[in-house]
C-alpha cells in the first residue's frame, strides 16, 4: 500500500507542475464572469443558468484532467524512460497501476476541490439558493471523472503515444455520453451484422450519462438515494473491470 500511495504522489506532483492546471485560472475568470453577465436576467433564470453552466464547466474541466494526466501516465513514463526507476525496484505492475491510478484521482479531486469553491463562492455572492442536489452533482461529477481516468490509464497502458491516448479517451468520453442516441442509431441499421456491432459498442462503452443530473439540480427536482446508490455501484464497478483489463494488458507489455 505504501508503495502505491508514493507511485501516486508522483503523479499527482507531476499533475501540478503540468501547464494544463493554469487553465484553472481561466475557469475561475469564466465563472465570475458569467455571474457578471447573467445579473441582466430574472433572478429565477439568473439561478438556473448559473449552476447549469457552472457544474456543467466544473464537469467537463475535472474530466480533461483525467484524460490528459491518466492518457499520458503510463505512455508518458515510457516515452521519457522513467518507468524503469519503480520497475527496477520491488514494485509490481499491478501496484504500479494502481499508483498511476490513484494520482490521476488526487489531481481530480483537488480539481474539483478549487472550481466548486469557486462556483459556492459565486452562488453565495449571488444569493441563489444551496440545495443537497449541488453536492450529489459534485459526487457524480467525480465519480464520473474516475471512470473517465480509469479507461484513460488503460489506453495509455498499451498505446505507444500520449497523444494516441488521450484522442481515444476523449472519444469515449463523447460516445459515453452519445449513448443513448449510439443505441438507437443501432436499431436503424438494417444490417443484422452492423446492429450487432452496434450493440457490443453500446455494452462495452461507460453510459457517461447516468452520472449527469444538472437537470434535476437545475429543476429542484431531488434524486433518489436509490438513483445514487445504483450509479456510484455502476460506476464503482466499471473502474474495477478497467483496472483489471489494464493490468491484465500491461502486465503482458514488454517494455523496451
Amino acid at each position: 500500500m505504501k508503495t502505491i500511495v508514493t507511485i501516486s504522489q508522483n503523479v499527482f506532483k507531476k499533475a501540478l507542475r503540468s501547464k494544463i492546471f493554469g487553465v484553472i485560472l481561466f475557469f475561475t475568470l469564466g465563472l465570475l464572469l458569467i455571474s457578471r453577465l447573467l445579473e441582466s436576467l430574472t433572478f429565477t433564470a439568473q439561478t438556473k443558468l448559473v449552476k447549469d453552466i457552472g457544474l456543467a464547466s466544473i464537469s467537463f474541466f475535472t474530466v480533461l484532467i483525467s484524460i490528459f494526466i491518466g492518457g499520458e501516465s503510463i505512455c508518458g513514463e515510457i516515452e521519457r524512460k522513467t518507468i524503469y526507476i519503480p520497475l527496477s525496484k520491488p514494485v509490481s505492475r499491478v501496484n504500479f497501476i494502481l499508483g498511476e491510478f490513484l494520482g490521476v484521482i488526487w489531481a481530480n479531486l483537488l480539481t474539483l476541490i478549487i472550481s466548486s469553491s469557486i462556483f459556492f463562492l459565486i452562488l453565495f455572492l449571488g444569493k441563489h439558493k444551496f440545495t443537497l442536489s449541488i453536492f450529489e452533482a459534485l459526487f457524480f461529477i467525480f465519480l464520473e471523472a474516475g471512470v473517465v481516468a480509469s479507461i484513460a490509464v488503460m489506453f495509455s497502458s498499451f498505446t505507444s503515444s500520449s497523444t494516441i491516448s488521450i484522442l481515444l479517451s476523449f472519444f469515449v468520453y463523447v460516445l459515453g455520453h452519445l449513448h443513448s442516441q449510439l443505441s438507437f442509431w443501432g436499431e436503424e441499421i438494417k444490417s443484422i451484422i452492423g446492429r450487432g456491432i452496434i450493440r457490443i459498442i453500446s455494452w462495452v462503452l461507460p453510459n457517461l450519462e447516468y452520472f449527469n443530473i444538472r437537470k434535476k439540480v437545475v429543476e429542484e427536482i431531488p434524486v433518489s438515494s436509490n438513483y445514487i446508490g445504483k450509479v456510484a455501484l455502476y460506476g464503482l464497478l466499471y473502474i474495477f473491470v478497467m483496472l483489471i483489463i489494464t493490468c491484465l494488458i500491461f502486465n503482458r507489455r514488454e517494455l523496451q
